[in-house]
Formats: C-alpha cells, structure tokens, sequence
C-alpha cells in the first residue's frame, strides 16, 4: 500500500520543488504506463526529468488488450485476429518512435508491452516484478459516478504498490 508522502500529485505540490526533494534519492528505474494516447503520453516527460536526476532509465510500458478481447475465439475464426495483430503493431512502433525521443534526450529508455486483461493489475504485478523505483502515469481525473463506472487505473495502482507514483493530470497543466 503507498503512503500519504509517496503519492505526488502535480495539481497539489510544485513540481520544481519535488523533483528537487528527490535529487537525494535517485530513481534507477521509472515506469510509464501508456495506452498509446496523446493523455497518457503527458507523463513521459516527468519522467524524463527524474531519470536525468540520477541516471535512470525510462521504461514506456503498455498493456494490450485484444479489442473485443472477450471473443477471442470468434475473433480468430472470423479472421478478426490478423486485426488485433496490425492494432498491436501499429501501436508497438508508435512507442518506438517515443522511446527514441526519449533516448534522444539523453535519457535510456525501453519498451515494453505485454499482451493481457486487467490494465491495473498487470501494470501492479510489473512494477513489483521489475523492481520499479517510481511510476508515472497521468489520471483523467474523474470522480463521482464516472469514477465508479469507469474506475482509476491510476488510483488502483498507487494504492496497491510500495513505491512512489507520480500522477498527472494533463487538463489541470
């Protein structure tokens, strides 16, 4: 479970000072959560900076689900599988290009994609697996009902891991 001073929201605190409070402790490894989106994207370059504080790497990840993933079987005797395959590459070789932005900037970074159900879950098993120091990922900001419809990727994970995640929220920039 994070703690109260692991979570950083940008809307909250002033980004300069946090990342200054954080030259101390050195994030080695970085992980943004993606889905391809222009939204979620917004993170890549907060963790841009923290890596440059103390030489870490950024690791861009994304969690592909299948569209219509449910009907996977059907998918593939309707010849919908080849789909998925182009949806999965179109979308792998645009994080290509924003790996190498970032590598252009000085900064190491990897992609990593993995192909499954339940984004929140799986992003919660890498972080732990992989040893990650920070996550950095934007949040829509919804609450209320739309909160309960559509549930918080981002508020499941930063409640259900042991490092600091760093949210942002675009619309609030």
């Amino acid at each position: 479970m994070a703690r109260f001073y692991d979570i950083l929201k940008v809307d909250v605190f002033d980004y300069e000072s946090e990342v200054q409070m954080f030259q101390h402790r050195p994030f080695n490894k970085i992980v943004v959560p993606t889905d391809g989106s222009a939204w979620s994207e917004r993170a890549i370059p907060y963790a841009v900076d923290f890596a440059r504080i103390g030489g870490g790497e950024v690791i861009l990840l994304h969690i592909f689900t299948p569209p219509m993933h449910e009907f996977v079987d059907s998918l593939a005797i309707a010849g919908e599988y080849e789909l998925a395959n182009r949806i999965r590459e179109e979308i792998k070789q645009h994080l290509l290009g924003l790996r190498n932005e970032v590598r252009e900037q000085g900064v190491d970074c990897r992609l990593h994609i993995i192909d499954a159900v339940g984004v929140g879950q799986h992003i919660i098993e890498y972080i732990e697996e992989e040893n990650i120091d920070l996550a950095v990922m934007t949040t829509h900001g919804h609450s209320g009902l739309a909160r309960l419809v559509f549930g918080s990727v981002a508020n499941k994970v930063m409640h259900d891991v042991n490092v600091p995640v760093l949210v942002i929220r675009p619309d609030l920039e």
